[in-house]
């Protein structure tokens, strides 16, 4: 509790010294996943391109259709990160 404003410590959000926001310590695990989950679905676009490279058609289509998919999965999370950002909300780091 923060005896001078009433509230609970635990739940109000504290301000960088550029005036970012930086949520209580328990949001750091979704923008770590949010981070982690973007590479990954990265990753997976590039690893069927490979694959689709190799293989003659029809199954070709399928792999760089599954990549396009994950690649537009990582971009996704990478403008939900960024959102936040812009809003001023950021990780404790």
């Amino acid at each position: 509790m923060n005896p001078a404003s009433g509230t609970s410590t635990a739940k109000m959000d504290n301000h960088s010294s550029t005036g970012e926001k930086h949520l209580d310590s328990s949001t750091d695990p979704v923008f770590e996943l949010l981070e982690q989950d973007a590479s990954w679905w990265e990753q997976a676009a590039l690893t069927c391109e490979q694959i689709a490279a190799n293989h003659g058609l029809g199954t070709k289509e399928e792999w760089q259709l599954m990549g396009a998919v994950y690649r537009e999965r990582a971009q996704r999370h990478m403008q939900i990160i960024d959102q936040l950002r812009q809003k001023g909300i950021s990780p404790r780091r």
